[in-house]
């Protein structure tokens, strides 16, 4: 697992989350097939585990969240996609950084390295 200052260098590059957002994708879509059962509630169980854990945020990981959601906005125009990103990285950032190991984080983590949007 890499720290969350190691997410923050990554994305910080300007391509990084380029290479998930930057497609001709219905992103409606994609955001209605995280609303499917299975995947909400795999990530608000991972969230909630989390939460009880570590109930806060640090600097790093609100920088993160910020930097995702700025620049999936910036590519998408969607605040709503914008902000799943964001969160998505927050649980991710939060795991990491705790050495949490949570399969469905490390998946998520993985959908976004190969320039997937996780769904």
């Amino acid at each position: 697992m890499i720290a969350a200052s190691e997410i923050l260098s990554i994305i910080s590059d300007g391509t990084f989350i380029e290479r998930v957002f930057s497609k001709d994708a219905d992103w409606d879509d994609e955001l209605d097939a995280r609303d499917e059962a299975e995947f909400a509630e795999a990530w608000s169980s991972s969230y909630d585990k989390l939460e009880a854990m570590h109930p806060s945020e640090d600097a790093v990981m609100r920088e993160i969240r910020e930097t995702v959601f700025k620049q999936t906005f910036r590519i998408t125009q969607s605040p709503e996609l914008a902000g799943y990103a964001s969160d998505d990285f927050g649980l991710i950032a939060k795991a990491f950084d705790h050495k949490i190991d949570i399969e469905f984080v490390n998946n998520l983590w993985d959908s976004y390295t190969k320039g997937s949007f996780p769904r």
